[in-house]
């Protein structure tokens, strides 16, 4: 049996500490998955499962762990209860054999201090070294401007999303923006492509419901699911950032409570 590989993925600020959640990235026999660590998340993975004994093709799929959703939901936490059950996706083609998976993102306010006792992860930001790949982006994001990370699986061999032509980027700093690729047991490959991204010109499925604290309110981090619209609505979405504690009651949401 192949050993485990990892991409490990966190946003620091110019402290050194993570902002948000820190993300891994597993290849493990015919699969790979995206899971976070940091604030409560009620076991939330992404899944990409390779062509197996029980399986002729790929399935990808977003899910909890029951276990830890009913930990976070008696915490007062908010998660999709269609997601016990799990939801399958396509995924968005960009050529014959890769598809673009997920989007990874976290924006700038993550950073703002005024925002860091909200942002603050439980984890350290990881050491990296030959055996653990991935990247920890301590650059100060432009205001209105966010980091992404669009993860592609691809067959046969590795495919990173700067090779297809609607591909637009905001590169900072003189490191090449792909990670990996990870490679599981069924001929797959999972690669990242990481680049900053306007707010304003590309924002995530719910910006618009999702208001930034006013000066007289609280702010709490908050993870945001969901699927991505128009030529992006076959790929999944996790969104972090800062919010108004006060938002649920105004919009009739309910969100995580990290106290």
């Amino acid at each position: 049996m192949a050993s485990k590989q990892e991409i490990i993925l966190a946003l620091a600020g110019d402290d050194n500490a993570a902002r948000g959640s820190i993300w891994k990235l597993t290849a493990k026999k015919t699969d790979f998955y995206l899971e976070f660590s940091g604030k409560e998340n009620g076991g939330i993975h992404l899944s990409a499962h390779g062509p197996n004994e029980k399986f002729e093709s790929h399935r990808f799929h977003i899910k909890t762990d029951r276990r830890k959703a009913q930990k976070a939901r008696n915490k007062g936490a908010f998660l999709e209860e269609s997601l016990d059950d799990g939801v399958e996706f396509k995924g968005v083609q960009l050529v014959e054999h890769a598809y673009l998976v997920a989007r990874l993102r976290w924006t700038w306010d993550l950073q703002r201090p005024r925002y860091r006792h909200a942002a603050l992860s439980r984890g350290s930001v990881p050491k990296l070294n030959d055996s653990r790949q991935g990247k920890v982006l301590e650059t100060q994001l432009a205001p209105n401007y966010a980091w992404d990370i669009d993860l592609v699986v691809s067959y046969g061999k590795p495919y990173w999303v700067t090779d297809a032509f609607w591909w637009k980027q905001k590169q900072i700093g003189p490191l090449s923006p792909k990670l990996g690729p990870l490679k599981n047991n069924a001929g797959m490959y999972l690669t990242g492509t990481s680049v900053h991204r306007s707010l304003a010109k590309e924002p995530g499925p719910a910006d618009h419901l999702l208001p930034r604290p006013r000066n007289d309110e609280d702010a709490q981090l908050l993870i945001s699911g969901g699927f991505g619209q128009g030529e992006l609505k076959d790929m999944y979405w996790f969104e972090e950032r800062i919010v108004s504690k006060d938002f649920p009651q105004k919009y009739d949401f309910e969100v995580e409570d990290n106290e």
